[in-house]
């Protein structure tokens, strides 16, 4: 119980499911749409591997470049859109790990006020890098939406 080695394993388990869970709050930080202006979207996109992919119903995009520019082409109808990230079942061996959030969504356009809700589950995996754990990918799948949602993506929406 008190062996050096198997301490400093455990530790860095925890260090690492404290840094998966960070780099999602990042995610959901950087996704977020504050009066018309979305996040810093290079810094989204810098969370992804350099081969990463991120798929997320509305196309698929690889690489921090794509990933970045996808952004841009969906953040434009919101006024305001705020992620929430909660039960995180992370899995970490090594220098990957796997993950499972649920996603809970709320979106306001200027031409309603009320706020859209919808809820997705994230299917992630992750890669240690040199700069520290980024997303290889990133996978929903949505299990409810409002036809409102639906309507303001019709031109998004992978079948």
């Amino acid at each position: 119980m008190n062996d050096p080695k198997a301490i400093e394993a455990r530790l860095q388990t925890l260090q690492d499911l404290e840094d998966i869970k960070t780099l999602r709050h990042r995610y959901s930080y950087g996704a977020n749409i504050i009066d018309g202006k979305s996040g810093d979207l290079k810094a989204f996109a810098a969370l992804f591997a350099a081969d990463g992919i991120f798929d997320v119903g509305m196309g698929v995009a690889k690489g921090p470049s794509e990933i970045e520019k996808m952004m841009r082409g969906l953040t434009t109808q919101w006024k305001c859109a705020m992620h929430f990230m909660l039960n995180p079942v992370i899995d970490v061996a090594g220098d990957r790990a796997t993950g499972n959030f649920t996603g809970l969504f709320a979106f306001v356009s200027a031409e309603n006020p009320r706020p859209i809700w919808l809820c997705n589950i994230y299917s992630d995996t992750y890669v240690r890098t040199p700069g520290g754990w980024r997303f290889q990918s990133v996978h929903i799948k949505t299990t409810f939406s409002p036809p409102e949602f639906e309507a303001a993506y019709a031109g998004h929406l992978a079948d």
